[in-house]
C-alpha cells in the first residue's frame, strides 16, 4: 500500500501512458514550414491534422537550428539520443519523435 503524496507516481504514469502506443518518428521523416523566424516541422495523422513542433520549442529543449539555402541542420548540446512525445492537434493520437544522433539534417525539399 502506498502512503503519502501520490503525484509522483502519477505524473510518471502520464509520462509513461503518453509514449505507450505512440508511433515512433524520426526527425528525417518530418516535413518542413520555414516561417522565416520560426521553422515548424510537421507530420502527418491518419486524421489528415498534423503534429507539430517548432524551432522555439526545440530551442527550449536544448536543441540548436542552423539553417543554409538546402539544408536544415538540428544540433543538440548532448550526443545522447531523445525523443519527445507530440499529440495531434485534432485527436488523441500521438507520435514519439526521436532525435537520432547530435547532428541531424534535412533536406529544404522536405517542404508540405
Amino acid at each position: 500500500m502506498l502512503s503519502g503524496d501520490t503525484s509522483i507516481l502519477k505524473t510518471h504514469y502520464d509520462i509513461l501512458g503518453d509514449a505507450i502506443g505512440a508511433k515512433d518518428v524520426t526527425f528525417e521523416d518530418l516535413m518542413v514550414e520555414d516561417a522565416g523566424d520560426v521553422v515548424e516541422f510537421l507530420y502527418q495523422c491518419r486524421c489528415s491534422d498534423y503534429y507539430s513542433i517548432d524551432s522555439l520549442e526545440l530551442g527550449e529543449m536544448g536543441f540548436v537550428l542552423s539553417r543554409d539555402m538546402s539544408t536544415i541542420s538540428l544540433q543538440s548540446r548532448n550526443a545522447l539520443p531523445a525523443s519527445v512525445v507530440l499529440p495531434c492537434g485534432s485527436c488523441s493520437l500521438k507520435v514519439r519523435l526521436f532525435f537520432n544522433a547530435a547532428n541531424t539534417t534535412l533536406q529544404r525539399d522536405h517542404h508540405l
